[in-house]
């Protein structure tokens, strides 16, 4: 595995697309890598890195999203194996809305944890970045989901996720349980409870212990 990231990691300092996405992609044809690995030991720690990697702001944004957007190409490649993985789940464990905090621009956390959900066995509808409330609650009436998780990478949004899931409750009552998680809770992981959620998702591992935490299992 860590072969895999140095060479990946080597191939997005480069902005070689190609050879990021063929590394990426002939990992989880051999089958020693899962979906799960090369998202949470590749890809994100490769997508984090590039903060380190160039200090000036100037240089760091335009390499930021051009990194951004050879790991979005991969994991959109990746979702047939998204799909044979999800074979193996027990049974349907309901539906679940991801979406981020109207003003959040981060989504590849939550793009990464809806195929999460969908490989454990969920129903996954991802909503992604800056959908706006009103816009929110017309998926939630269509959606119908039993359970909504806000990705949070901005620190800053925290305030808007708590206004947010105040404002769900109010209109939808009680019914939905909330699972919240992104690098804005690293810090203060307990920040979920104050934000009003019901679980903390901080991994892979997290969302399939989600069915017997939320009484499902």
């Amino acid at each position: 595995m860590e072969r895999l990231y140095k060479d990946v990691l080597s191939a997005l300092q480069k902005e070689n697309k190609e050879e990021a996405v063929k590394l990426s992609l002939a990992a989880l044809s051999s089958g020693n890598v899962t979906v799960p690995e090369l998202y949470e030991m590749v890809l994100a720690p490769a997508l984090i890195s590039v903060i380190d990697e160039y200090p000036k702001d100037e240089e760091l944004i335009w390499r930021e999203h051009v990194r951004s957007a050879i790991i979005r190409t991969i994991m959109e490649s990746a979702y047939s194996f998204v799909l044979e993985e999800r074979k193996k789940a027990e049974q349907k464990k309901g539906k679940v809305l991801v979406v981020c905090p109207e003003f959040e621009d981060h989504e590849l956390g939550a793009k990464m944890v809806a195929d999460f959900f969908t490989i454990g066995g969920f129903d996954t509808t991802f909503v992604g970045a800056r959908t706006p409330e009103k816009t929110l609650f017309q998926a939630i009436s269509i959606v119908e989901p039993d359970f909504i998780t806000i990705s949070v990478t901005n620190y800053f949004n925290l305030v808007s996720v708590k206004k947010l899931i105040e404002n769900i409750k109010e209109k939808f009552g009680d019914r939905i349980t909330f699972i919240v998680g992104g690098n804005a809770f690293a810090s203060n992981p307990e920040a979920y409870k104050m934000v009003g959620a019901d679980i903390l998702s901080e991994d892979y591992e997290d969302i399939m212990k989600i069915t017997k935490e939320a009484g499902l299992a």
